[in-house]
């Protein structure tokens, strides 16, 4: 009965301990703030929520493990035309711009117009902050996206996500202009 208390309060001891998050208004020498930080408001994303798994056969849209990994790339073919533009996000932030909602609307529309298509929705982030912060900030990004387009009545089965942090900017620059364009979601329909 002890060494359960000891195992239990042992384990609560190291899960607490190793939810540290950086605090806000660090000054000058810290590590650098960006694109995922914790702001003053404290309710930013937690790196350590991150569950994002892209080899998961149960990830979007008809899922079948015969076909391999379920993901949309592997078993479709990418519309190039469809026209859909990327939704841009402010500052460390997974809210939908109320001025960028066109986007996601055009994209529920893109879907309920073509039923035999499927979407990827693409998270991503700019290149400041620590690679697992951006890599939770672009998975929330891309679920609000999928979740505002799902509100539309379309099958969630036909969306899937795709969360890229800082890896494939859209500019590679390190001025505002290139951190602006990466943060960004990005419209990706298969047939």
């Amino acid at each position: 009965m002890r060494t359960s208390f000891f195992l239990s309060a042992l384990a609560a001891g190291l899960v607490l301990g190793g939810c540290a998050t950086k605090s806000a208004g660090a000054g000058a020498g810290d590590e650098a703030l960006g694109d995922g930080y914790y702001g003053d408001d404290g309710l930013s994303v937690d790196p350590n929520a991150a569950a994002y798994d892209p080899n998961d056969p149960n990830v979007g849209a008809f899922a079948d493990p015969a076909a391999g990994t379920g993901n949309f790339e592997d078993r479709y073919a990418r519309v190039t035309d469809a026209g859909l533009e990327p939704l841009y996000f402010t500052f460390d932030s997974y809210t939908l711009p109320p001025d960028e909602l066109a986007k996601a609307d055009a994209a529920a529309q893109y879907l309920l117009n073509n039923p035999q298509c499927v979407l990827v929705i693409e998270g991503h982030c700019d290149e400041r902050g620590s690679n697992e912060y951006n890599l939770s900030l672009s998975e929330q990004r891309a679920g609000g996206v999928r979740e505002y387009v799902t509100a539309y009545g379309i099958d969630p089965a036909r969306i899937q996500t795709r969360a890229f942090g800082e890896e494939k900017p859209a500019d590679p620059g390190h001025s505002e202009e290139a951190y602006r364009l990466n943060r960004r979601a990005e419209f990706v329909p298969y047939k």
